[in-house]
């Protein structure tokens, strides 16, 4: 197998946290990163979010939950690092919900539809925290993770001291009968990455795919790795390999 290197990049991490409707806490992403199966009979969690008004906490839907449980207190310890957001499936159950009533009704509400466009929820982030700072909005394929690593190195490039990188995904709801791949999960990923040599991260590219890529919730399973005693990983997506490397 011949593979082709396309770009490498570096950069620390400060800090990073996640949050899940089912898993929430460090010790708990270390059970469930030792075994999959610990989540299957928790009870769902529903972040209480009580730094937000009332009003402003029952316009998010569960995913912009998650992010703001998630990535609230990195934003406070670095409020000057601008964001980047990405999503697979966005607020995809919030699309599927405008379809129905459009057949219903032949009318969708404006607030609805405007929270149903993949940059939502970053829009809602940059309103809650008041914050009018450069953003960034990513509707990524399979390596989601990876893609806003690489739009963040490029911010660190320019200048920034650090980047507060959010992914999160509410999959299409089982209610829903047609074929989508789903993650087993609603979550929220969130971290902030600033320059140095911790980790790298390199592109290549083959053109004899393996069979079965990884699938698209690439976030979550990074979580098993940043628990894990592992110093190297490679993610298999279609044609792109990108090959982790922890050096402490």
């Amino acid at each position: 197998m011949s593979l082709t290197e396309h770009c490498r990049f570096s950069f620390d991490i400060a800090a990073w946290q996640a949050s899940s409707d089912r898993v929430a806490g460090l010790d708990a992403w270390r059970q469930w990163a030792a075994d999959a199966s610990f989540s299957d009979g928790l009870p769902d969690y529903k972040p209480e979010l009580a730094f937000l008004p009332a009003m402003q906490r029952r316009r998010l839907g569960k995913a912009a939950r998650l992010v703001c449980d998630a990535a609230w207190n990195l934003a406070e310890q670095y409020p000057a690092a601008p964001l980047v957001f990405a999503s697979h499936d966005g607020e995809l159950n919030r699309s599927f919900e405008l379809w129905l009533e459009l057949m219903k009704t032949q009318t969708v509400s404006p607030t609805s539809f405007g929270l149903s466009v993949h940059n939502a929820q970053a829009g809602q982030w940059s309103m809650l925290r008041k914050d009018m700072a450069e953003s960034t909005a990513l509707a990524t394929g399979g390596d989601g993770l990876e893609t806003a690593l690489a739009e963040a190195c490029a911010l660190l490039q320019e200048g920034r001291e650090q980047v507060l990188v959010v992914l999160a995904d509410d999959p299409l709801l089982e209610e829903y009968a047609v074929t989508a791949e789903r993650a087993p999960m609603t979550y929220a990923l969130a971290m902030v990455v600033q320059p140095g040599r911790q980790y790298t991260l390199s592109l290549f590219s083959d053109n004899t795919p393996e069979a079965g890529s990884m699938p698209y919730w690439g976030a979550l399973d990074w979580i098993r790795f940043m628990l894990s005693n592992s110093t190297q990983e490679t993610r298999h997506f279609g044609t792109r390999r990108w090959l982790w490397q922890k050096t402490s």
